[in-house]
């Protein structure tokens, strides 16, 4: 089974703090979701011509993976420390890889 991605990407124009979202937010994502499948993550800078200043991808073991960890009372942590390190809304994006190499 190919899994699941998510992709989390944040408006370009908002403040961000990069320092914070790698050494505080993206580890709370992994240490706390690790538990509901997912397998890893990786940050984007995205380009000067994208409408986005940052993307991030989550990858799962399945759709199945991802809608438990968003259901779970653990996303309220996860979702509550967006503050912390943008004033943009992130929008979320997920389905199934239904093709790799």
């Amino acid at each position: 089974m190919p899994g699941a991605t998510t992709t989390v990407v944040y408006p370009k124009g908002c403040s961000f703090n990069m320092d914070y979202y790698l050494s505080t937010h993206m580890p709370l994502v992994a240490d706390t979701w690790g538990s509901y499948g997912l397998k890893s993550w990786k940050v984007i800078k995205m380009g000067e011509d994208s409408p986005y200043s940052v993307q991030a991808t989550l990858e799962w073991g399945s759709m199945e993976d991802f809608q438990k960890a968003a259901s779970s009372e653990t996303a309220a942590k996860v979702m509550g420390d967006v503050p912390n390190f943008t004033d943009g809304s992130p929008t979320l994006m997920s389905g199934d890889v239904v093709g790799t190499s």
